[in-house]
This record gives structure tokens, sequence and C-alpha cells, in this order.
């Protein structure tokens, strides 16, 4: 999420999906329960450090509804149920959901598309009574959650929902009578349906009594609804759905060519699984499909989704040609440090000024140039130093880290955009573990001094600290992508912006867990980088499909149950683009110009060359030079009349020279 901001004038991917008894794409193994034989599985455990950071409040935000002992989930698609005076709608994919003040209401939403929107809205669906007074998450995982509802005598029972799951479970911890908005249909044996807004809704609740719309479950008994797809048939549904899921357990790993993830939705033996867009259905994917704003999505017999992506690997400084000007980078580079000013107080400016600072010295390492190097380093190391004093927040009020045990989650201070509430921490410390890993490979005896605070970093966004940091902070492992709003206080769920920042974020952390000789760190976040990268071009940057009246080739904010053409800071068609390319940089190379014509539609729908005046123009300039030869002559060109002090404040003009020359090596 990007509260509203001004950026200072600043072959294609296919998933390979597999599932037990359903094939899209081409299958990574024919038991996802094995996987391929070179894949090594881990579930994504805290294996980070706990912070050795001062304990501060920061901010006034608290869970509303959540048990005792559960860490706050900020980032996830559920963290509208837990924070706010009143629970938001949300989009367990494929549904929506609600809490009310006394049960809960679901959804199949219909998709609805304007020229720079298409919707998933909550519109109705079916309300369920329970009487209850109260309702908090009892249990959660990375795509799951357990809500309990409450009244004056105690829990009244407990509803399961998770992404990939078209069914809404209910387990009665008493005997219950629930009462739904509309009547219920004796369909089989223990099977009713229902029906709103031309959706059919089964309805299985072994042994209950159902009279008119009111469902009476025993203790411990459960009833599950689902929305019918268009052309099944509900008795059909019922057999495949077995026990409630009780969880889903996330398991990654990494093969030469691929990063895989496997999804094991626990608890029953049958059941039925929507996987996220992207692959064709196939065998076993035969229980129809539902309309979504993401396309269409197959339901499947399964129990466990499993796929892949090409892996994209780490990459910290450009490979130069010797055909490149070596002389006129070098140069620019000397300029670029000249002029460098001092770095801004906060994590997100601040953080891209360091990852400038370390761009011009991985630069000067490329060029072999020692004393620029050396000029690099001392800068760098100036000014991510007050950074990385553990104690730095019990001296003064910026430039340093703190330990929120409110929210269980680190803060840079100064806070900006809402970090406070866990708003775009990824994005953030992305920045600053890509510097501290430069740092560390040129003076390695600073390695040490930047540990405590940089390990602290990395835990508060994926690597997690027992009892303390979530494993997983801000990634979806259904959807492939992270969550950028801390507490998601929106209708449309959560939502990500800037999937490049997303990208260099886990491209940062895996240049730091490489410098700590962390193995594990370094797998999960390679991992986390391919499935962004992947995310990035089919969601954001390149994806297919869209409807009508939709009337772009790009999606900028990605939501829970929305995709829009926007910004939070800024209309301009230049800033909508440029948000999704920057920060420049090597790793960028391997994912963003895998289509060129792509590349060129996407900047002739900016408004092409008159695109890199705009906001965030600069970005969009190098971008276009992915597009082929005549396009990158055109950029280095245009490069050289730039003013670097009218640049971006996480470029500099010899970086965008070294990319330029770098794309002219392909």
């Amino acid at each position: 999420m990007r509260t509203p901001r001004r950026p200072t004038a600043a072959a294609a991917l296919l998933p390979l999906l597999a599932l037990s008894a359903c094939v899209g794409g081409q299958p990574v193994a024919a038991d996802p329960e094995d996987g391929p034989a070179t894949a090594d599985w881990a579930a994504p455990d805290a294996i980070g450090h706990a912070p050795e950071l001062p304990v501060q409040r920061i901010s006034d935000v608290a869970p509303s509804r959540l048990a005792d002992g559960l860490l706050p989930p900020t980032n996830r698609w559920f963290s509208g149920l837990v924070f706010g005076a009143e629970p938001q709608t949300v989009h367990p994919y494929p549904l929506a959901f609600r809490l009310t003040d006394s049960g809960f209401a679901f959804d199949l939403p219909d998709v609805v598309a304007s020229a720079d929107a298409i919707l998933a809205p909550f519109d109705g669906g079916i309300t369920v009574d329970a009487g209850a007074t109260g309702a908090e998450v009892v249990r959660y995982d990375e795509v799951s959650v357990t809500i309990r509802l409450s009244d004056d005598d105690g829990a009244i029972g407990d509803l399961t929902l998770a992404e990939g799951w078209p069914v809404v479970a209910f387990t009665a911890a008493r005997e219950t009578a629930l009462g739904l908005d509309k009547p219920l249909t004796a369909y089989g044996d223990d099977l009713w349906t229902t029906a709103a807004d031309d959706v059919v809704y089964g309805l299985t609740a072994p042994g209950a009594g159902i009279d008119g719309g009111t469902v009476t479950i025993a203790a411990g008994s459960t009833a599950q609804w689902w929305p019918v797809p268009h052309g099944s048939a509900p008795e059909e549904w019922a057999a495949a759905i077995g026990d409630p899921v009780t969880g889903v357990e996330t398991a990654y790993a990494l093969t030469d060519d691929s990063a895989l993830t496997r999804l094991t939705y626990a608890g029953t033996d049958r059941t039925i699984v929507v996987p996220f867009p992207g692959s064709a259905p196939a065998d076993g994917c035969t229980s129809g499909a539902y309309e979504t704003a993401f396309g269409a999505a197959a339901a499947c017999r399964a129990t466990t989704l499993s796929w892949g992506v090409p892996r994209i690997r780490p990459a910290a400084g450009f490979d130069l040609p010797d055909s490149a000007d070596l002389e006129g980078i070098r140069a620019q580079l000397a300029e670029d440090l000249a002029a460098t000013l001092p770095t801004a107080a906060d994590t997100y400016f601040g953080g891209k000024g360091l990852a400038r600072l370390a761009s011009l010295l991985l630069l000067a390492r490329s060029l072999g140039d020692r004393p620029l190097e050396d000029e690099a380093a001392a800068l760098l190391e100036r000014e991510l130093g007050p950074w990385t004093d553990p104690d730095g927040c019990l001296l003064r009020e910026e430039r340093c880290l703190a330990y929120d045990d409110r929210l269980q989650l680190v803060v840079g201070r100064a806070p900006s955009f809402g970090s406070e509430e866990g708003n775009d921490h990824h994005f953030h410390y992305g920045y600053f573990l890509f510097a501290a890993a430069a740092l560390a490979e040129a003076r390695p005896r600073a390695l040490e001094r930047m540990t405590p605070a940089m390990d602290a970093l990395a835990a508060d966004i994926a690597g997690g600290a027992r009892d303390a940091l979530p494993s997983l902070r801000t990634f979806d492992p259904h959807r492939g992508h992270s969550w950028a709003s801390g507490t998601a206080p929106f209708a449309d769920g959560n939502n990500q912006e800037s999937s490049s920042e997303a990208v260099a974020a886990w491209n940062g952390l895996a240049l730091w867990a490489a410098v700590r000789g962390d193995d594990a760190l370094r797998a999960r976040a390679e991992w986390l980088l391919s499935a962004e990268a992947h995310a990035a071009r089919t969601l954001w940057l390149e994806p297919d499909g869209l409807p009508a009246p939709y009337a772009h080739g790009i999606v900028s904010l990605t939501w829970g149950g929305k995709r829009d053409y926007a910004t939070w800071f800024s209309p301009e068609p230049s800033a909508i683009l440029g948000i999704q390319l920057l920060p420049v940089g090597p790793v960028g190379l391997q994912y963003l110009g895998q289509d060129p014509e792509r590349v060129a539609a996407n900047v002739a729908a900016t408004g092409g060359e008159a695109a890199f005046d705009g906001e965030l123009g600069e970005y969009v300039l190098l971008y276009s030079a992915l597009a082929g030869d005549e396009e990158r002559a055109r950029a280095a060109a245009l490069v050289h009349e730039w003013d670097p002090a009218d640049l971006d404040d996480g470029l500099a003009a010899s970086v965008a020279m070294a990319w330029l020359a770098a794309i002219g090596d392909d």
C-alpha cells in the first residue's frame, strides 16, 4: 500500500502448474508430495534472528480481533479482519467474505470493469446470523485463517477460510442455529442449495436440521457452503468435498531452473481447490470455473497445489561488455559521487539513497576503479552507519531502528508512509539490505557491525523470529506476490503497487543472506524473488485477458478484489508505469525485457517519448531500451542530455549508462 506521496524528480514466464489430479501448463512433478528429485522442500518457518533493538511503542494501532498469543497478522490478505474499529471485507480467492454484527456473509462477486479498473466487489451474497456478539482470529497461516464467533456464553463456533478454497466452513462449539437470509432447498442426502444474484450455493451439513433458512447443527459438527460454478452439479461438488480444511501448509524448493511452491490443504482427504490464474486447466480441473477479476479460475478436485516459475538469480553489479563506453561511465560515476547529498532520515527515501550509493559502489567495482570504489564505500559507510547502531533509537529519533512489541515489527525511525503500521516494509528494507550487502563485500570489516540491525530487517520482512516476528510478513504464497498494507483498512482487501520494488526487496534479502553465509535464508529469498518477478510480469506489466472496457495493457495496483490503473501518488501515465520499474538494476534485466513487443506497447501506451519527461519518466526511458537496438540507442542519446540533479533520488546517471550497456551485451 502506498499512502499518497510525491516521489522526488525522481519468451513469457509460464507457470509450471501441477495439481494432485490437476495439471495445467507443464507439471513439475508426477507426485506433488515428492516434487522433483533435485528439489529440497522447506517450510517457511522462522529462521531469522530476534531483533536486538530497543523496544518502543511507535504505532497507535493495535489488533482489535485477535486471540492472545498470536503475532499480529499485518500484511496478510485477511488483515482487515483483525485491525480497525470494524472488520473489513476480505477476499479468500475466489470468494469475498465479511463479518457482520451477528455472524458472517459471503459472496461470489460479479466482475465489473471500467476503463481504469477491474472490480469484484462484495455485493450481498449469503448472510448467516449465528447470534454472535464477538469475533476474533484464533489461528492463521500464510494462506488460511480461522475466526471464532462468540456470545456472552462463550464460543459459538469456528469459521475457516483459505485462499484457493472456494468454501466457507463453520464448525460448531455447541448446538447452534444458523439463520440464512435465503431459504434452503433439499437437493440430496445432507445437501441443500440456495441462491443469490444468479449464483447457486451448495450446503453440506451432515446430521443438520433444516427449517426454511435455519440450519441447526450439533456441537462438533460442520456446515460447509460453496458457490457452484455455472454448468456444474451440486451433487458432484458435495461428493468431492470431505472434511473441512483446517489449515494450509506451505512449502518451497529450488531446482536449477525453477522456483517451486506447494500448498497442502490439510485436515481432509478430499476437497476442491482453485489455483490462481496463470495456467490453463487440464485433467482433473473439471469441476467448473469461476470468473474473477484475475481471469477464469478452474475448480480442481485436489488437496494439493504445486507449481513452478522460472528461477531468477540474485544480482548485484552489472556485467559490462568490452564494447561499452567504460571511460564515459567512469567519468559520470565520478560526477555522481561528487554530487551525492546526505541521504534522507526515513526508511523509504533514506533507503533509496543508500541503494543508489550501493549501486555506485558496485559499478566502481565492475569498472575495476579502486579509487572510485573507496570513495563510494566511504560515503556508503558514513550514511548507513547510524542505521546499524542497535541502540540508535535510545539516542535519537531518526536514522535508527526499534522493535514495536505491540504490532511486533521492526520500525525505522522516522517512519514514512505508514511504516509504523507495517506498510511497505519490504520496499523500504530491501534497499537497506542491498546496500549493506554491497558494503560488506567491499569492506568485510563492516559486516560484524552491521549484522544485528540488518538481520533484524531481514527477519522482519521474511525470516521471522520465534515469538517476535512472523516468518513471512508480506508474501502471499497462493497469489505469488506480496501485500504492502500493514492493516489493510479497505473493502477491496490488501494491495500492492510497486511490483518492481518488491522484486528488489527479495534481491536485497538474497544478497544479504549470501554475505551472511545463511544458506536457508538465501534459498527462501531466491524463491520469493522468482515468484515476485513472475507475478510482476503476469499481473502488473504483461497481464493477459483483461476484460473490456478496461483500456490499458498494464495494471499498476493489484488488490485482493480489484485491479487498478492508478497510483497512490500521481495520475501521470509515466508514474503509473514507472512505479513498476524502479530501481533499475541488474536483476531487472532478468525479467523486465523478456517480451520486447510488450515493452514497446507499454511505453507507447504511456505516451512514448513524451512520457520520458513525466514523473518517473527516467525509468520509462530506461525500460524502453529493452524493446530493441533502436530504442536502446535513443535512450543512450537522451541519457547524455540528462541533468543528474533532476533525477529520481534512487537513480544515478552512471547507473543508467551501465544499464544500457548491459542491455547491449545481451
